[in-house]
C-alpha cells in the first residue's frame, strides 16, 4: 500500500489556492461596496449668502488737479548729437570686436564735432569742451589701432556721458 504523496500535495495546493481567490474576491466586493456606500456619494453644495451692514455715506471725491511741468531742456544741438551717434555706434562695434568698423564710426564722429566746434551758435566753454572731446577721440582711436578693444570702449562710454550731460 503505497500512497502517493505527490497526488496528495496537489490536492492541498489546489484547495488553498481556491480559498485564496475566494478570499481575495471576498475582499474586492467589500472594497467596492465601501466605495459605493461612503466614497461614492459626494456632499450637495451649499450656497452661502453675507449680507454687510449699510455703509456709510462717503465724501464726494474730489478730482485731482493736474500738474503741470515744463522741463527746461537746453537746446537740441543737432551735430552734437549725431556726434553721440556715432560714438555710441563705435561703441557697438567695439563690443563685437570689429575695429575697422568702430574706426570710421569715430571718424564720423570726429566730423560732426568739428562741425560744431566750427558753428558760430555756441560760446567759448561749448567750444573748449568739443576740443577736449575731440582729443579724447584721438586716444580712442590709438588705443583701437594698438587693439585695446575693451579700454576703447571704456573710453567711449565715459566720452559719451560726457556729451549726454544737459548743460553740454
Amino acid at each position: 500500500m503505497r500512497v502517493s504523496l505527490r497526488g496528495m500535495g496537489s490536492a492541498l495546493g489546489r484547495g488553498h489556492a481556491r480559498h485564496a481567490l475566494v478570499g481575495g474576491g471576498c475582499l474586492l466586493l467589500a472594497a467596492l461596496a465601501y466605495y459605493a456606500a461612503v466614497g461614492g456619494h459626494r456632499p450637495a453644495y451649499v450656497v452661502e449668502t453675507v449680507t454687510t451692514g449699510a455703509r456709510t455715506a462717503q465724501p464726494a471725491a474730489t478730482t485731482p488737479t493736474p500738474v503741470v511741468f515744463a522741463p527746461q531742456l537746453p537746446e537740441r544741438d543737432a551735430d552734437v548729437e549725431q556726434a553721440g551717434d556715432r560714438i555710441a555706434e563705435a561703441e557697438v562695434y567695439l563690443k563685437k570686436r570689429q575695429g575697422a568698423a568702430a574706426l570710421a564710426a569715430l571718424a564720423r564722429a570726429r566730423r560732426a564735432a568739428s562741425h560744431a566746434i566750427e558753428s558760430r551758435q555756441r560760446g567759448a566753454a561749448h567750444r573748449d569742451a568739443l576740443a577736449a572731446a575731440l582729443k579724447e577721440l584721438d586716444t580712442v582711436e590709438r588705443t583701437i589701432e594698438h587693439g585695446n578693444y575693451e579700454d576703447a570702449r571704456r573710453q567711449l562710454v565715459a566720452l559719451d556721458k560726457s556729451l549726454d550731460r544737459p548743460d553740454f
